[in-house]
């Protein structure tokens, strides 16, 4: 990273790598498969949508103009060309895919191993000081490279450009790998996983958002974010590389930066001071549902900030939606509509498909919060909760109904986001109770992925990662189904699949009651089989 490091403090990164591959044998191909098959399938899916002039022209004349495609997947260039259309098609999945994996990544062998005292322990042997945080880089930058290259490697598959292809891998690539030096820098600074987390997620969503306002003005903002730089390679236009340097130099600052901080802090600790809290308690602190609300607080707000904005994007994109069908009918088949149908039926088509949408996005806000008991388990801060009057169903209750209470309250945020968005940009105020109600139709889909991670980590707690293929595989399901013709049986793995497809279709009592009902015989398995196993090592 810098001349701050020597050979002796960087003694047995070999050795950590391969026991961090072991501990992330089903961690890492979740992350890669996941990603990189959506990836893989978009890039496939896309092409046959527009095999036409006609139609890649109608796209490039309506997404082209969007100012909402610009502030969530920035100024594509090529949009008059089959791979630019995938690669506009890609960005946003791909760009915040990559970031967020190694993100996660690099905390949880970094940061996350000195919070559980296990580095300590490591480093009680021969592993030199400095050999924790090389072994991060080389992961997170290694994992970036791979999903890259299965990016690059499905373009090619989907027949496009060679050169294009192989400069958008590359500039996907170099966008994660510049992420993975910015999560070390948050590592010096935060003394927790949770802060490190936080102050690296706020850095994703500040490039995102300053490269997305940045393309809807066409100004010089879009060069202020390494998302801009990535993109401002051209793939499938001009295909410059010149800035592909200021991601390399973005990094090597900052990879500077954190081996300068590291030499200055303390095993440990952290170089932001933890603010003291209150002398004395708040009453609702006394109890196990006011802890685990508390601690869920930061995570709770986060995803409500993003899932209320993401709401007002797809939102503000309604009014825009009979013109893009129109240029291309077979997009229809996308949002389950027919092109021929009137245009308020194409709009309900296409709500439909973002309620669906962003449930399933939701459920990866109740997976992590439910995952929160075993994270606390393997922390050790479980043991402590324990020690004290409260008993193992008291504490994964309380942790429980805080996560399904969240995503409750997260489903009306969403909904209410798509009012406020299509309120702007049609200027109809009137849908803020239907929108409401037809995001929340979608809930009890969202609540027995939940209940499934609830069930996990009561009977199978070494297996909670099953939770997380499970989102994927529902993610899967509901954007690339149809399109790929899943059979019933595949696609009927998702809970989602046996609601009705409101707003298209009335909404149905004897699917949403079971549902429910299904939540909480998981729910009530999963508090069954926590206690009866042993609180720590499961």
């Amino acid at each position: 990273m810098s001349t701050q490091m020597s050979s002796t403090s960087v003694t047995g990164v070999g050795h950590l790598l391969r026991l961090v591959l072991r501990r992330d044998r089903v961690r890492l191909p979740l992350w890669v498969v996941g990603l990189g098959g959506t990836i893989v399938a978009s890039a496939l899916a896309v092409p046959p949508l527009y095999d036409t002039p006609e139609k890649i022209a109608g796209y490039a004349r309506t997404v082209g103009a969007s100012p909402v495609s610009y502030l969530m997947s920035g100024r594509q260039v090529g949009l008059d060309t089959l791979g630019g259309i995938v690669a506009n098609e890609i960005s946003q999945v791909a760009q915040l895919g990559i970031c967020l994996m190694v993100v996660f990544l690099v905390v949880r062998h970094t940061r996350a191993e000195e919070e559980s005292g296990r580095a300590e322990l490591l480093r009680s042997t021969v592993l030199g000081r400095d050999a924790a945080t090389l072994a991060g880089l080389v992961y997170g930058v290694a994992t970036a490279l791979l999903v890259g290259a299965i990016t690059t490697t499905s373009m090619l598959a989907a027949g496009l450009d060679a050169g294009g292809s192989l400069t958008y891998g590359t500039g996907l690539a170099l966008l994660g790998v510049a992420y993975t030096a910015v999560t070390l820098v948050a590592v010096q600074l935060s003394t927790s996983a949770r802060g490190a987390l936080g102050l690296a997620g706020a850095a994703v969503a500040v490039g995102y958002l300053v490269r997305g306002l940045g393309a809807m003005e066409d100004n010089a903002l879009v060069w202020l974010s390494p998302f801009g730089w990535a993109q401002g390679m051209d793939a499938f236009g001009d295909e410059r590389w010149w800035p592909a340097a200021l991601l390399l130099g973005f990094t090597a600052l900052l990879l500077a930066v954190a081996a300068r901080l590291m030499a200055h802090r303390d095993f440990g600790g952290g170089l932001l001071a933890t603010r003291p809290g209150p002398a004395r308690a708040g009453r609702l602190l006394s109890t196990p549902f006011g802890v685990a609300a508390r601690l869920q607080r930061g995570l709770l707000l986060g995803w409500a900030v993003g899932l209320f904005l993401l709401g007002m994007l797809y939102g503000a994109v309604i009014p825009t939606v009979p013109d893009l069908i129109a240029s291309n009918p077979e997009m229809a088949d996308v949002v389950g509509a027919s092109g021929q149908a009137a245009e308020d039926a194409l709009v309900d088509a296409f709500l439909g498909y973002i309620y669906l949408f962003m449930a399933v996005i939701a459920c990866g806000f109740v997976v992590s919060s439910v995952l929160r008991l075993r994270a606390e388990e393997e922390a050790g801060r479980t043991e402590m909760v324990l020690a004290t009057p409260v008993s193992r169903t008291s504490w994964m209750a309380a942790t429980t109904a805080v996560a399904l209470i969240a995503a409750a309250k997260l489903t009306v945020l969403m909904g209410l986001g798509l009012a406020v968005g299509y309120g702007v940009g049609s200027g109809e105020w009137d849908r803020v109770l239907p929108q409401v109600g037809g995001q929340l139709a979608y809930l009890p889909g969202t609540l027995v992925v939940g209940a499934l991670a609830v069930a996990l980590h009561g009977l199978l707690p070494r297996g909670t990662g099953l939770a997380w293929a499970a989102v994927a595989l529902i993610a899967l399901q509901v954007i690339l189904g149809q399109l790929l013709g899943l059979p019933d049986a595949v696609q009927a793995i998702s809970p989602f699949w046996h609601l009705a497809a409101v707003p298209v279709d009335d909404f149905e009592v004897v699917p949403y009651t079971g549902l429910l009902l299904l939540t909480a015989a998981l729910v009530a398995a999963g508090l069954w089989g926590y206690r009866r196993r042993d609180a720590v090592t499961g």
